[in-house]
Order: structure tokens, then C-alpha cells, then sequence
């Protein structure tokens, strides 16, 4: 590379000033003015901090979980105690509109709950509507007041309720105490015998113990005379029968039955009536008579028959086996004889 083009690749090194040369008036001005806009400025950046300073430790989440909220409960604390505040004044000053307005508002709530309340459309599941006795009554011991109860009576002043008397509850103990409980308690007794009396039911009268006769069902009370007799007289005492309705076949099915015959409702017909169906049985049971009569003479004479053909069967057959039995024997009496002259014969 030629020293033509050496200024091409390359930066030329400034060569170093002299150690012994002088700074002029100018430089000198001019670096001072740096200078204190230098320091000016690294006070103004000492008094914020810097991006470059390091950072605060992050505060622990279960120690500070959520930022300003200690402020923000007081701050409410502060407003509810103010809201809540009862204020007493003795002179004509007015409240302000906003502390009038949310009396109103609470007042106008209160009058609304207290109405649904009375007509029970409130669900006070959780008593939370009730006024907690117990609480008042230790809060008043805690602030120191007397929290007794002082209940005056037309029965007796306050100083015959607390003398001391004794008495007999409902169990034969002998209790101590004042006349006011003394009293409460025959009350409440006297009221538990009344509802036990008004629900339990009369016992009966008329209970017989032991062994007894029976009598009434014999010798009856007057009131139950009386009233058969009542029942006697009234009765019907005349000796006509009763209608024959029972010949009336048109109130009941009857002629899907074996041998039906409507009789007539008229007493007269309906004895011709009988008297013919009478004569009737009687025919009918004397040709049944000579139809059975007739019947056993037959079979009688069936049997007669009968005993005849077997005896000539039985003396046929008797003949027929002498006959066959004599056949036999003359016949064994002839084979005997040829046998004899055969031998004679031969010999």
C-alpha cells in the first residue's frame, strides 16, 4: 500500500501534545464553565434517586399484603363511628342536611324492617334481627351500671317483693325466696294444672269393681222400659199376612229356570192353578209307574229267557262231550281188537 492511500484505511494518531505547552485564557474559561454546570448538575441527580442506586427490599407479601389498606379501614372506622355517633344538643342548632338526610334514611329503614317484621316476612334464621339480652347486660357490667330489672306490680311493691318467704312446690320441697318468685310460681303452676285438666278426659262414672251380676239386660232402667214400650206400641198387631209379591215373577229373572210357570197374582186362579199342576204330578207319577212296571216285567222275563238258553246250552254241551267222550272209547276198543288179532296172526 502506497503512502498516498494510507489515509484510505486508516486513522492517522494525533501526535502528543508536549508536556511543557501552556493552556490558553480561552481553554481555561471554558473549563471552568464546564465544570461548575458539572457540579450543578450531580447535585441535582444526589437529590433524586438515581437509576443507577439500588433498589429498596420488596416488602413481604403476608407482612403488607394489599398498600394503604390500614389507612382505608380507618378512614372507614372513622366515618361509622361518626354515622353511629348519637349527638345530644341542648340549644335550637340544627344538624347538616347530610346528617339529617341519613338519620331519615336509617329511621325510614328501621320503620320498614319493623313493618315486615309484624307481618312475618322476614326469615330470622339466624336471630339477627333480636336483641342480644345477654350482650346488653354485659356491656353494662363492663361500663359499670346496674343492669337489674326492677318489675312493679299491682300484687305488691317492690319492698314485699323482696322479703324472703318460704313455701312447697309441686315436688314437697320446701324453697326460699322472694314473694314476687313465691307468686310467679303458683301461677305457673296453677296454669299447668288447668291446661292438664282441660286436655286430660273426664273419667268415667259408672265403674264396676269386682264381681257383679249383670241385671239391666233382665230388669232394664225406666227410660229404656219406656222406650220399648214406645217401640211395642207402634208396632203392627193385626193378623193380615203380608201380600204375595213373591209371585210376581217380573221383579226377578226367573224364567231362564228348569220348569217355570208364571201363577197368576189372583189367590182363586192361582189355587185352580195349583190344584192342575197337582194333577198333573199325580198322572205323571202313575204313567211313570206302569212305564217302570212295565220295564221290570220285561226285564224279568229277558232273565227267564236267558236261564232257559243257557240250561239247553249247558245240556247240549254235555251231550256233545258223551258223544265225543263214547266215540273215543270205540274207537280205542277197536284199535285194542286189531292189535290183539295182528298178534295172534304173528304168532
Amino acid at each position: 500500500m502506497s503512502a498516498k492511500d494510507a489515509h484510505l484505511y486508516s486513522v492517522p494518531h494525533s501526535k502528543k501534545t508536549q508536556s511543557g505547552r501552556g493552556i490558553s485564557t480561552s481553554g481555561s474559561l471554558a473549563f471552568s464553565s464546564q465544570l461548575s454546570s458539572l457540579i450543578s448538575s450531580g447535585k441535582a441527580q444526589n437529590d433524586r434517586p438515581g437509576s443507577g442506586r439500588a433498589h429498596r427490599q420488596k416488602e413481604d407479601i403476608f407482612t403488607t399484603h394489599n398498600r394503604n389498606s390500614h389507612k382505608r379501614a380507618k378512614k372507614d372506622l372513622d366515618a361509622d363511628n361518626t354515622s353511629l355517633t348519637q349527638r345530644h344538643t341542648a340549644d335550637s342548632e340544627s344538624l347538616d342536611s347530610a346528617t339529617w338526610h341519613r338519620s331519615k334514611r336509617k329511621m325510614e329503614e328501621k320503620a320498614r324492617l319493623y313493618a315486615a317484621m309484624k307481618r312475618g316476612d322476614v326469615d330470622d334464621d339466624e336471630s339477627r334481627h333480636m336483641v342480644d339480652f345477654d350482650r346488653k347486660w354485659a356491656e353494662n357490667e363492663e361500663k359499670g351500671l346496674d343492669s337489674r330489672w326492677h318489675n312493679e306490680s299491682s300484687e305488691g311493691s317492690e319492698a314485699d317483693g323482696e322479703e324472703q318467704v318460704e313455701w312447697t312446690d309441686e315436688f314437697g320441697r320446701t324453697r326460699t325466696g322472694t314473694k314476687s318468685q313465691m307468686l310467679r310460681a303458683q301461677r305457673g303452676l296453677k296454669m299447668a294444672e288447668e291446661v292438664d285438666t282441660r286436655a286430660r278426659p273426664a273419667a268415667p262414672t259408672q265403674i264396676i269393681y269386682g264381681d257383679a251380676v249383670q241385671s239391666a239386660a233382665f230388669n232394664p232402667e225406666s227410660t229404656i222400659a219406656e222406650r220399648m214400650a214406645d217401640l211395642a206400641s207402634k208396632r203392627d198387631k193385626s193378623l193380615t199376612p203380608p201380600p204375595d209379591i213373591h209371585f210376581d215373577s217380573s221383579r226377578e229373572v226367573r224364567h231362564k229356570g228348569v220348569g217355570f210357570m208364571q201363577l197368576s197374582l189372583d189367590a182363586q186362579e192361582r189355587k185352580k192353578q195349583m190344584e192342575g199342576l197337582e194333577k198333573d204330578r199325580q198322572e205323571t207319577e202313575r204313567k211313570r209307574g206302569e212305564r217302570e212296571r212295565k220295564l221290570k216285567e220285561r226285564q224279568e222275563m229277558l232273565d227267564k229267557r236267558r236261564h232257559e238258553i243257557e240250561v239247553k246250552r249247558s245240556k247240549r254241551k254235555a251231550d256233545e262231550f258223551l258223544e265225543e267222550l263214547s266215540r273215543e272209547i270205540a274207537e280205542r276198543e277197536a284199535g285194542g281188537a286189531l292189535d290183539a288179532g295182528k298178534a295172534e296172526e304173528d304168532t
